[in-house]
């Protein structure tokens, strides 16, 4: 039964930004200024609101992200049914989760009543599309089928055997392997589900009731960052590397050649190992003769099979390495590397790094005038003083570097030193939020 005259605001934090209790003094926990602040603002509005933040790992992960959306979509409708409206403030990546969890929901893409959810908003979010390729799409879609098949197939074969009279010498065995299948046809169900939830994930934002809202600021680092690192060429191997490279092992494979040649095959020559192919290596009185000359034959030829086994690696194996081999190499590396980035750690390829959602229509709210000068302003003053505290120990001549450099990348000013974590601090944040949220909520009515 909802409640009347009440709201819910689910708050969804970014990457490294995760807490272990719903209290405390983040932005999305219950309690922080940014709550306070924005309670305030609803309550001045006539709203009564309560703050249910939604905690997930928070790592650079897309699986993670996955996860956490799985399980705030059931929050969403679980609250939906509650409450007279339910609003989401998703930040950074919290604000993925959200666009996932939105997804799962099918939140404003089809006409009902009582919608789980009533406005998305995100706030500094860099958006990610996530594609899967062509096999994985017909391969999903086939594994959809079968599983669907495997579900009708178990009830029809049961009843038939049923009707038949084939259960009547072994009733118990035939009833555990009918639960078997059926809970691994259940559990290939869920697998299937969301494979085809993959694949069928809208590419290009569709028209929705309810647009999303994104609040940004231009010169947000977690943004530009991953812009740059989609746009950036990588080329780990740039044009005639792979050829240059196969020098030293053309080189190595060109000595050990002429060491074959002239001193391991005479040597072997010499203490018969040649008998077992038929090569007779008796004792005789030419036989020092022999190996002698074999010795000299092979210091001769030495040049040429040195020079042979050079170019043909040269230009056989670097050749083709080069030609063949260095630009879908310099693919696959280049996609590592921005996938690191974007956290992909499964099967689906993302990028398009955006302020606006790659699948619902988005209402942009770029931050401009004083709030933009402060913010940078105040992540400026920060980056110094983190700077500061740790020149001397960095740039000390024989000092241990590793020490701060860790105390460095945990320090709690790296947090502040960012644009990117200060949205939450800023009144006209605060101001736009609550707006959007009684503009929302008074729509209903």
């Amino acid at each position: 039964m909802a409640r009347e005259g009440k709201i819910a605001v689910v708050t969804v934090h970014g990457t490294g930004d995760t807490a272990t209790t719903l209290d405390g003094p983040k932005w999305f926990q219950r309690g922080s200024s940014f709550v306070q602040a924005l309670s305030a603002k609803l309550a001045a509005s006539g709203l009564d609101v309560d703050i249910h933040p939604h905690l997930w790992s928070g790592a650079n992960s897309a699986a993670e992200r996955e996860r956490g959306a799985e399980r705030l979509a059931p929050l969403l409708k679980r609250l939906g049914g509650q409450y007279e409206s339910v609003h989401v403030i998703g930040h950074s990546h919290g604000g993925n989760v959200a666009n996932e969890a939105a997804l799962h929901l099918r939140w404003g893409m089809k006409r009902r009543k009582n919608e789980p959810m009533h406005s998305l908003i995100t706030v500094g979010t860099p958006f990610l599309a996530l594609r899967a390729g062509f096999l994985q799409t017909l391969a999903g879609m086939l594994f959809l089928a079968l599983t669907w098949g495997s579900i009708v197939a178990v009830p029809v074969l049961a009843l038939g055997a049923w009707v038949n009279g084939d259960l009547t010498e072994n009733v118990a065995g035939f009833l555990v392997l009918i639960a078997i299948v059926g809970l691994c046809s259940l559990f290939m169900l869920s697998m299937s589900r969301r494979g085809a939830r993959r694949i069928l994930r809208p590419r290009k934002a569709v028209a929705t009731e309810r647009p999303m809202y994104a609040i940004w600021h231009e010169n947000d680092e977690a943004i530009s960052f991953l812009r740059r690192v989609e746009e950036l060429p990588i080329e780990p191997f740039p044009e005639g590397a792979l050829f240059r490279g196969s020098r030293s092992a053309a080189i190595s494979w060109g000595v050990f050649a002429v060491i074959v040649v002239s001193l391991i095959l005479p040597s072997l020559y010499a203490v018969g190992w040649f008998d077992a192919f038929g090569v007779d290596t008796t004792a005789s009185a030419g036989r020092g003769v022999d190996i002698f000359a074999s010795i000299m034959l092979g210091l001769l030829i030495a040049p040429i099979v040195f020079v042979a086994v050079y170019l043909g690696y040269r230009f056989i194996v670097g050749g083709v390495a080069e030609i063949g081999v260095r630009r879908p190499v310099n693919g696959w590396v280049g996609g590592v590397l921005r996938g690191i980035a974007m956290g992909r750690d499964g099967d689906q390829f993302l990028g398009q790094v955006s302020t606006e959602s790659h699948t619902h229509q988005t209402e942009s709210r770029k931050l401009e005038g004083e709030v933009v000068q402060r913010m940078q302003a105040a992540a400026a003053a920060s980056a110094d003083k983190l700077i500061d505290k740790y020149r001397w120990s960095l740039f000390t001549v024989g000092a241990d570097s590793n020490a701060p450099l860790t105390d460095l990348a945990t320090d709690a000013m790296t947090w502040d030193s960012l644009i990117h974590t200060t949205y939450f601090d800023q009144p006209e944040v605060v101001d736009l939020i609550a707006a959007h949220i009684v503009a929302r909520a008074g729509a209903l009515n």
